[in-house]
């Protein structure tokens, strides 16, 4: 052979010879052999094997040293090894989270066992007291006298209706006029059947004053 070492790492003798069809001996070392060998794809002929001189596939596949057989049958009994993954973080528990989940599995029982369980665990007796809400009653401020509310009704019974509601009550009780901030382009394009857009559009004419609905395909109006 020319050279004495291996070309492709330069370490090992070139003991193998690549049966590619060249006229000069393309030669490499057993290990790089079995490396190059083990990328590339396996076929129903085996892994056939390139040369990295000239590129060419073998002439002979299955002409090739024991290593190489050794090597791969190794890699297909080998035991399938799981993916070592990383164990997951402990996870914070919340306190409030755990006795609000107390409660709620303590909601249905009956009213005596349910107040058995609030005294022994006063942590979950928040979630059974009434919710304040002063939008609904006002807890604090006193109710009126029983006579003081039959005279307030008397009275208003003798007044016409008009006069039981309050102005503001009046303006109250009429419906709202529906909103509607979407229109048909006002652009003038409509009307001439040069505008694309079919639905309404929710956009202002680009115009500085104009408030006049206009499509983004029209953006002004003719006017402008």
């Amino acid at each position: 052979m020319e050279s004495i070492e291996c070309p492709i790492c330069y370490t090992n003798a070139p003991t193998y010879v690549i049966n590619c069809g060249s006229t000069v001996e393309h030669a490499v070392c057993d290990t790089c052999e079995v490396t190059m060998r083990m990328k590339e794809p396996a076929t129903r002929e085996g892994r056939v094997l390139k040369c990295p001189m000239c590129r060419v596939p073998e002439k002979v596949p299955g002409k090739r040293t024991s290593f190489s057989y050794e090597y791969e049958l190794s890699m297909l009994y080998a035991p399938v090894r799981a993916p070592v993954r990383a164990a997951p973080a402990p996870r914070l528990r919340d306190p409030q989270d755990e006795w609000a989940a107390v409660a709620e599995r303590i909601r249905d029982l009956p009213e005596v066992s349910r107040d058995r369980y609030i005294r022994m665990y006063p942590q979950i007796r928040p979630y059974f007291e009434p919710i304040y809400d002063p939008a609904v009653i006002d807890l604090v401020a006193p109710r009126p006298h029983r006579l003081a509310v039959e005279a307030a009704i008397a009275q208003a019974e003798r007044q016409p209706f008009a006069a039981q509601v309050a102005p503001a009550n009046q303006a109250a009780m009429r419906p709202p006029r529906p909103v509607d901030y979407h229109a048909f382009c006002q652009s003038g394009n409509r009307e001439a059947g040069v505008c694309p857009t079919r639905g309404k559009t929710e956009r202002k004419c680009s115009h500085p004053g104009c408030t006049k609905y206009v499509c983004r395909s029209c953006r002004q109006c003719l006017t402008h």
